[in-house]
């Protein structure tokens, strides 16, 4: 500090203050929101903290300053005990059918993408069983989906619990939906499907939204307008309180999954929409027994909501331990405000 310009010693402070919000980030997988929420809600900006990290090192790298220790560390720590922002690498392999099954999760945003008419939810159905039908996936777990859906997509077996919805080329020998303690909207279904010979139990989950709404997510996109200080304190307290809130109701949710897999004779995959991101409490949780089709063959960022000012990965594919994942992908297919995700599961 001594070496460093006036200039250099407030961004070094600066420097610090982002070094403790990532502290908190990076601590938050660890951390039950329902105890402490302040991690769980920077987590939801990791990838921001972490670039703005990366710039901190290269304006101190330029000056040829020892400050740049601060941010190579937490940009260290990060690489080494972090659940990866980015694969740089993708597993492709061509699969025997008869150990083999592929899987595609979408959250359908209710078909509302063009608009609430009916006309309008007409015409995303459609679509997308025409575009589901083209993908040929063995097991499709939609959530979100409408009643009356079922009628358009043309799979032998299907297990529908309100807007919670599983297809399957193989047969479903019995299903169920998971009660939640606190009464929600969402919910978390169940199928028992024998794939080549074996029973897997899919579970397809939707976990509690943050319940933002259009004026909530106008506010996070229009930095460059005039907004008034006192409409950005109640507003960003609002959006603080909702995820608080959801982040808690998921532990709750998330518990009652756990306990109803560890009860489960067969081996389980989980997937769907979790509503969080990769560094939370939630995904640490959900992912303790089980590995992310992402992370093991997947490239890129693997984001699969973009409505806000960087993309999101909070839809997932979780397989067992024993078994591995090719050909992950995420879909482009403009038919919700999320992206489907689909692989390849290869059984053992």
């Amino acid at each position: 500090m001594k070496n460093l310009s006036l200039l250099n010693k407030l961004i070094y402070i600066v420097n610090i203050v982002f070094v403790l919000l990532w502290f908190f980030a990076f601590l938050a997988p660890y951390i039950n929101p329902q105890e402490f929420s302040f991690g769980a809600i920077l987590a939801i900006g990791y990838p921001m903290l972490l670039l703005t990290h990366v710039l901190f090192a290269l304006y101190w790298l330029v000056r040829f300053k020892r400050a740049i220790y601060l941010s190579l560390a937490v940009i260290t720590a990060s690489y080494l005990w972090s659940v990866p922002v980015i694969q740089t690498k993708n597993r492709f392999k061509a699969l025997a059918k008869d150990q083999s099954f592929s899987i595609l999760s979408y959250n359908t945003q209710s078909f509302y993408y063009l608009g609430g008419k009916k006309e309008n939810v007409g015409s995303v159905k459609e679509k997308l069983a025409h575009y589901l039908s083209q993908q040929n996936t063995d097991i499709i777990c939609l959530q979100e989906a409408r009643k009356g859906f079922e009628t358009m997509v043309s799979y032998p077996h299907k297990s529908i619990f309100g807007y919670n919805q599983i297809y399957s080329k193989y047969e479903i020998i019995d299903a169920g939906v998971l009660e939640f303690e606190n009464p929600s909207a969402n919910t978390c279904a169940f199928a028992d499907v024998i794939i080549n010979y074996d029973t897997v139990r899919i579970y397809n989950l939707h976990l509690e939204s943050f319940h933002l709404v259009n004026k909530d997510y106008n506010l996070i996109k229009r930095w460059d307008d005039e907004v008034s200080e006192n409409e950005v304190k109640a507003k960003t307290q609002e959006i603080s309180t909702k995820i608080s809130k959801a982040s808690s109701k998921r532990v709750a949710q998330i518990n009652s999954i756990l306990t109803h897999t560890k009860q489960s004779p067969y081996p389980s995959l989980l997937c769907g929409d979790f509503n969080d991101v990769s560094q939370s409490y939630i995904y640490r949780k959900l992912s303790a027994n089980h590995t992310d089709a992402f992370i093991a063959s997947g490239k890129g960022f693997g984001a699969t909501f973009k409505k806000l000012l960087f993309p999101f990965r909070i839809d997932y594919i979780l397989y067992p331990n024993a078994w591995n994942a090719y050909n992950f992908e995420v879909l482009e297919i403009e038919l919700s405000d999320h992206q489907a995700i689909r692989c390849d599961i290869e059984q053992k």
